[in-house]
């Protein structure tokens, strides 16, 4: 039963006609009024109230700012909070420049044109993320997860830009996987314009572009000519 402000009000009112009628004490009317309600007591009638308000109060409270989630309000959201919970599944997270600019070349008629375009505004915002089956983490997101990034650094410090990957957790990422999905989505679009690092289960781990800049380096080969890493300079430039 949902109890309103209004139903107490008439059981009050109710008590006070009892409380006349029968001349006893009010706190003996409440309690006549509370039974007549079908409640064993005044007390219970309260008690109830209370309960049904919280629980109307938690099912619109997602408890931002703080940790975890009302129980109510999971269960109306269709338990989305403990879908988007981390901790249910293998997460890897992939990063890009706050600022960065993505070159593409343009045909007029045969004349190729360098086009460069903003990736947070002509990709992200216009369902990049989604295309590639990732999600977009917002700030808070990132600021919540405390992703270490070395020297003392906090991830959500830098302003990257994070799109994240969710897998099973019972199939946990690999770099190997990481390094696939992150070509096949994403570095067949537009190269490797994402960072040099991945994050797998919160875990700081360096991809395959540091791998092959090393290995350039070791070579004595000029990063800026390095095939498998096409357009990584050029996007950061």
């Amino acid at each position: 039963m949902n109890i309103t402000k209004s139903f107490i009000s008439n059981i009050k009112k109710r008590a006070k006609k009892i409380q006349v009628d029968s001349d006893i004490k009010h706190t003996q009317a409440l309690e006549l009024a509370a039974k007549e309600a079908g409640f064993p007591n005044y007390y219970a009638l309260l008690q109830h109230s209370k309960k049904a308000n919280n629980h109307k109060a938690n099912i619109v409270n997602a408890n931002k700012g703080m940790d975890g989630v009302n129980k109510e309000f999971a269960m109306a959201q269709g338990n989305r909070g403990t879908q988007l919970n981390p901790n249910q599944y293998s997460s890897l997270l992939v990063t890009f420049d706050d600022d960065l600019m993505v070159n593409e070349l343009e045909y007029e008629g045969t004349t190729p044109k360098l086009i460069r375009r903003n990736f947070k505004t002509e990709y992200l915002d216009k369902g990049f993320a989604t295309d590639i089956g990732a999600r977009i983490l917002s700030f808070a997101e990132v600021k919540h997860r405390n992703l270490d990034i070395g020297y003392g650094s906090r991830l959500h410090e830098w302003g990257y830009i994070c799109v994240e990957f969710l897998r099973n957790k019972n199939n946990p990422w690999t770099i190997e996987d990481a390094n696939k999905i992150a070509k096949e989505r994403i570095g067949s679009k537009f190269g490797s314009c994402y960072r040099e690092f991945f994050f797998i289960d919160g875990k700081y781990v360096n991809n395959h572009i540091d791998d092959e800049r090393n290995l350039a380096l070791d070579l004595g080969d000029d990063i800026q000519y390095c095939p498998a890493i096409d357009g990584y300079h050029d996007n950061y430039s």
